[in-house]
């Protein structure tokens, strides 16, 4: 009888931890998301491949991504059942600026520069680019990137970013 009272105590303990009223996962926020790529070095002898992935508001909804700066640039493709955008181009700006066209909560996004040109010559600077996401216009997240050095496999910085 003495272990069916233990037993009985250890169950209640149990469930009573286990039905904790608090969430276990933070409420989503949205917020109107943008990211700023920044980039120094020698930006003509570079490819950006670029991707934007995820964006996502409510339950299952579906956001579109704009490019901003370069303004006269646009995706170079773009899977709208997948809802990803992507942009393969030659790095012919200094900075890359890319918002949602709606609010989200979720903001995933793809980076990464190959080396295009021959032998550098003495003036070549590597490439480095600063990322940054914004929500409702203040930081959330810094990424640093570095180019890989001539002849070496570059490596793409991929990262969702949850409001």
């Amino acid at each position: 009888m003495k272990n069916l009272k233990i037993l009985l105590l250890f169950s209640i303990l149990v469930l009573g931890f286990s039905c904790n009223e608090e969430p276990e996962e933070q409420p989503l926020v949205e917020k109107n998301a943008r990211i700023e790529v920044d980039f120094e070095g020698s930006l003509d002898q570079y490819l950006i491949n670029f991707g934007i992935h995820s964006l996502f508001k409510g339950q299952n909804g579906l956001v579109s991504a704009v490019i901003r700066q370069p303004d006269t640039m646009e995706w170079t493709q773009v899977i709208d059942p997948a809802n990803t955008f992507n942009l393969s181009t030659p790095l012919t700006f200094s900075q890359l600026v890319v918002e949602s066209e709606e609010p989200v909560h979720t903001f995933g996004f793809i980076f990464d520069a190959v080396y295009t040109g021959g032998i550098p010559d003495e003036d070549f600077q590597g490439l480095s680019a600063t990322i940054m996401i914004f929500g409702d216009n203040e930081e959330v997240e810094s990424y640093q990137y570095e180019a890989k050095p001539v002849g070496e496999a570059s490596e793409p910085l991929s990262e969702v970013v949850r409001f």
